[in-house]
């Protein structure tokens, strides 16, 4: 059973979240998490569409310099310590006028691109497949989302007219489009090495990209704790604007917008925005995600009748919803300005809390548990071995691998040695069977056998290199770090 969390809110005062001492949901069984596969565009599908509707208002295309919205001026949100206009709006607040006055286009793009959550779903699967050196890739398919939806452009158009009456501009009724582009997508990954990153299709309403990333030396740890740390998968998307009029359009290239594939991370996933209740007098805003969120500021947007914007609300005091919890707003002590029609937006302000186990299982539901045990194999290599054996007259160079991950079970731990000469650069060493936790995966120690028949050994175990764990490298200071044993 979740617990409701009562949230009573007095005008102008700090509001206080305590347990209502009631148990009024119930918990839902979860079914595991699964990649949705949505009716997008191709590419060349989603920018004629935008094209049709650019060409319908005899538009010429983006201009520079673009207007910034982050400048406008918004009374009283000094009073919100760490809240910004970026909080109130998820597509970027860079909006980039048409080259025609007269076809009032003003242009709006993402902000950013985050792992789409759509409760109880994540939008991504991860899948394992062998690789040519007999180890295994990864294949993953992610749907990212800027997150924003119609209301979003409600407040990038309030913050457009007010910037515009700022700078006395007189534009009747500016009508936004999405900027029309084309995706690349780029991933970095330490210790991976991202072979192809393919955009899918587009989703022209929402701009919504499903990608497909491959890569090698895959484990289902190294992917948890990928995912799950400060900064996930990182990687950009290139937005590549359409020519639509060469003598007149100069905006032609653009900075590439963050997308990230993390847990959790609020941009992907339901809107935090308060709404009145359609009956009673309690609202209520429920954490659907299966991390616990913070919350500390609910918020409104609204304008004054001058047409300047102005910020109200009150502090939650960093209140925290489990997941499944739900928070009750009493209406009756609400500041009635709240439910104004010249309220752009209400919406909560806070952050979600990382958890290491719900990561593992989030992950492992995208994953489909263990499934297909991945494999890894190690790359044993000597460093410029030609001139390093002649140096320290070496006749043969014996690195022993220890690991449980030999075993298929981890009933066992085994030692296997592998040998390197003069003429073999890299050797692989047998598949490690990522069964568990892979972040003590294996030691291995080096032999030297010079030419005169001396056998050198390490007397302890080496762990991995920190930075370089798939490979066991041997170079000369290794060698003499033996040989001085």
């Amino acid at each position: 059973m979740m617990r409701a969390v009562m949230v009573t809110v007095a005008a102008l005062a700090a509001v206080q979240l305590s347990a209502a001492g009631e148990r009024v949901l119930a918990v839902a069984d979860r079914q595991p998490m699964k990649f949705q596969v949505h009716a997008l565009m191709t590419q060349i599908e989603a920018a004629d569409a935008q094209l049709d509707e650019v060409a319908d208002r005899n538009g010429w295309g983006p201009m520079l310099p673009a207007l910034n919205l982050a400048s406008v001026g918004v009374e009283q949100i000094d009073e919100f310590d760490g809240v910004s206009l970026r909080d109130l709006c998820r597509y970027s607040l860079e909006v980039y006028p048409d080259a025609n006055p007269d076809s009032r286009i003003f242009y709006y793009r993402p902000q950013a691109f985050a792992l789409k959550f759509d409760p109880p779903d994540y939008f991504m699967s991860v899948e394992y497949g062998a690789g040519d050196d007999g180890g295994a890739n990864v294949i993953i398919q992610a749907q990212l989302t800027p997150g924003a939806d119609r209301t979003d452009l409600e407040v990038l158009e309030a913050l457009l007219r007010s910037y515009l009456k700022e700078r006395g501009q007189q534009v009747s009724e500016p009508f936004l489009l999405p900027l029309p582009v084309t995706y690349e997508a780029d991933f970095r990954l330490q210790n991976w090495r991202i072979d192809e990153v393919t955009v899918n299709g587009v989703d022209p309403d929402t701009g919504e990209i499903q990608l497909t990333l491959s890569a090698d030396v895959p484990t289902k740890e190294l992917v948890v704790s990928t995912l799950g740390n400060a900064n996930g998968i990182n990687g950009s998307i290139r937005l590549n604007p359409i020519i639509i009029d060469p003598d007149r359009q100069n905006l032609t290239s653009l900075q590439a917008p963050v997308a990230r594939i993390k847990l959790p991370d609020n941009l992907g996933g339901p809107s935090m925005r308060w709404r009145p209740p359609s009956s009673g007098v309690q609202s209520e805003f429920t954490n659907s995600w299966p991390f616990e969120l913070r919350l500390d500021y609910l918020t409104y947007l609204i304008r004054n009748s001058d047409g300047s914007l102005r910020m109200g609300g009150w502090s939650l005091g960093g209140a925290v919803l489990g997941p499944g919890d739900t928070a009750r707003v009493s209406t009756l002590k609400l500041n009635r300005e709240l439910v104004s029609d010249d309220v752009v937006i209400a919406t909560f302000v806070g952050d979600l809390q990382r958890d290491d186990d719900t990561v593992r299982r989030v992950v492992a539901d995208c994953t489909g548990g263990v499934g297909a045990l991945p494999v890894r194999r190690l790359a044993v290599e000597a460093l410029d071995p030609g001139s390093l054996f002649d140096q320290y007259s070496i006749h043969k160079l014996v690195v022993e691998v220890r690991s449980a991950h030999f075993d298929p079970d981890g009933r066992v731990v085994e030692s296997r040695s592998y040998d390197l000469d003069d003429s073999d650069e890299r050797v692989l060493t047998d598949p490690l069977h990522l069964w568990d936790d892979a972040g003590d995966l294996y030691h291995y120690r080096i032999v030297v056998i010079t030419r005169d028949g001396a056998v050198h050994g390490d007397r302890t175990w080496r762990a991995p290199h920190p930075y370089l764990p798939d490979q066991i490298l041997v170079g000369s200071t290794q060698v003499e770090e033996v040989l001085a044993e």
